[in-house]
């Protein structure tokens, strides 16, 4: 796979910064929560590592999601770290 084609280097992104990057269509997985776990559920973008977050219902853990992507970008563009784009 050539990876140019899945990933962009910050260094080119950063004149559109975030606000670009969170218009990307990225794939969102929910997981209900067991009552162990504290419930709810938990809301991941797999292409994003780590970017996950969570919350009582599926609308409220997508919501805090968002805000953790926002975040991961963030993140991303200050470290000059690749950022994977979504197929």
């Amino acid at each position: 796979m050539n990876n140019t084609k899945s990933k962009i280097h910050t260094g080119k992104k950063k004149r559109n910064g975030v606000a670009d990057l969170m218009k990307l269509q990225y794939k969102i997985e929910l997981t209900p929560l067991s009552k162990a776990d504290g419930g709810g559920y938990l809301a991941t973008i797999p292409l994003l590592k780590g970017c996950q977050s969570d919350g009582s219902s599926p609308d409220e853990a997508t919501d805090h999601l968002r805000e953790a992507q926002r975040a991961w970008f963030e993140s991303a563009l200050k470290h000059d770290d690749p950022i994977p784009l979504p197929q």
